[in-house]
C-alpha cells in the first residue's frame, strides 16, 4: 500500500493565506487532495516536484469545501433575505455543484498536462519531452 504524501503542508497553507486551524486543515486537506487527484487522473503523484499551482488550487478547494460544509450545517437549502424595501431568495449550493466548482478550479488553474483527458497520456513522457526541447 502506498503511503499518503501531502501536496500541501499546513505551513504552505498559512503562507498562501489559509485561515483554518491545523485540525480543520487536516480534515479538509486530505479530502481536497483526493478530489484533486481525481480531476488530474492521479498524475500529480507521478511528478518529482509539486507545482505551486497545485498548492494554490488545494487552498481554493479547502475554502470551497469548508464553505459548503458551513452552508450545509446551517440547515435549509433555501435562504431568504428582506430589509423591508427589497427581498430575495437564493438556493444554496448542492454537493454536485460544489464538485463542479472544484473541477472548474482544477481545469482553469492547473497546467493542461495535469488535466488532459486523453486516456493514454503519460505525464512523465510529456515532461521529459518538453525538458529535452528546452536544452
Amino acid at each position: 500500500m502506498l503511503e499518503y504524501t501531502s501536496y500541501l503542508t499546513y505551513e504552505d497553507y498559512k503562507e498562501l493565506g489559509g485561515e483554518l486551524s491545523q485540525d480543520a486543515f487536516l480534515k479538509y486537506e486530505r479530502k481536497a487532495q483526493r478530489w484533486l487527484d481525481h480531476f488530474t487522473y492521479d498524475r500529480i503523484k507521478l511528478l518529482d516536484v509539486i507545482p505551486n499551482e497545485v498548492r494554490e488550487v488545494l487552498c481554493e478547494f479547502i475554502v470551497t469545501m469548508q464553505n459548503f460544509d458551513t452552508q450545509k450545517n446551517e440547515g435549509d437549502t433555501i435562504t431568504q433575505y428582506s430589509n423591508g424595501v427589497e427581498s430575495f431568495t437564493y438556493v444554496r449550493k448542492t454537493e454536485d455543484e460544489m464538485k463542479k466548482e472544484l473541477r472548474n478550479l482544477a481545469q482553469s488553474w492547473l497546467p493542461d498536462y495535469l488535466t488532459n483527458r486523453l486516456v493514454n497520456f503519460d505525464v512523465r513522457e510529456y515532461l521529459q519531452r518538453n525538458s529535452d526541447n528546452l536544452k
